[in-house]
């Protein structure tokens, strides 16, 4: 089983911010994957389904975003998976809006998100979709400007790169991650 994780942050205050590109990821793919369970605990909410043969469960931290890795953690716990079967998607401001990248065996730079995983999980050899959502000139600071909403112009660039996004989780499973990392990279 792979364990596709969207981060975020959960509540409706959050729902439209930058920081939640992970969870619109996450919200995309469940439009397309047949959900077969559905997992609800205290920690993520998770959507069990299929990538073509592929066994997926799609994941939603109810953690905020600094403590994601406490739900990554668990996921892998209960699951009974390793590092090697995650993959996490998330906003990144040193990658233009409109753009993705995929990652593997980086570190997790100053994303808060991801250094939380790395702790709780004691690893980066994890695949990382992450998404772009910066501009040059961010001239508040960055935890304002990434828990801030899309301008009305940036939102159309900002959906496109939540498809891009979701492709990029199948071709991942049905092609391979250096494919994958070929054809987005």
């Amino acid at each position: 089983m792979k364990i596709i994780a969207g981060l975020g942050n959960p509540g409706k205050i959050y729902q439209n911010t930058r920081h939640n590109a992970g969870f619109k990821v996450i919200d995309k793919l469940r439009k397309e994957i047949k959900n077969e369970k559905v997992y609800n605990n205290k920690f993520f909410k998770g959507w069990e389904g299929k990538i073509g043969k592929e066994t997926v469960l799609l994941l939603k931290p109810k953690t905020f975003m600094n403590e994601s890795g406490i739900a990554i953690k668990k996921s892998l716990e209960i699951f009974g998976e390793n590092p090697e079967n995650l993959i996490v998607i998330h906003d990144d401001l040193d990658i233009p809006l409109g753009k993705i990248k995929i990652s593997f065996k980086r570190g997790p730079g100053t994303h808060k998100g991801v250094i939380s995983i790395v702790k709780e999980i004691g690893t980066h050899i994890f695949i990382r979709i992450r998404i772009g959502i910066g501009k040059e000139n961010i001239d508040i600071p960055y935890v304002d400007y990434v828990l801030s909403d899309f301008l009305p112009e940036e939102l159309e660039i900002f959906e496109k790169s939540v498809e891009i996004a979701k492709e990029a989780c199948f071709d991942i499973i049905n092609i391979g991650l250096e494919k994958a990392m070929t054809k987005y990279n």
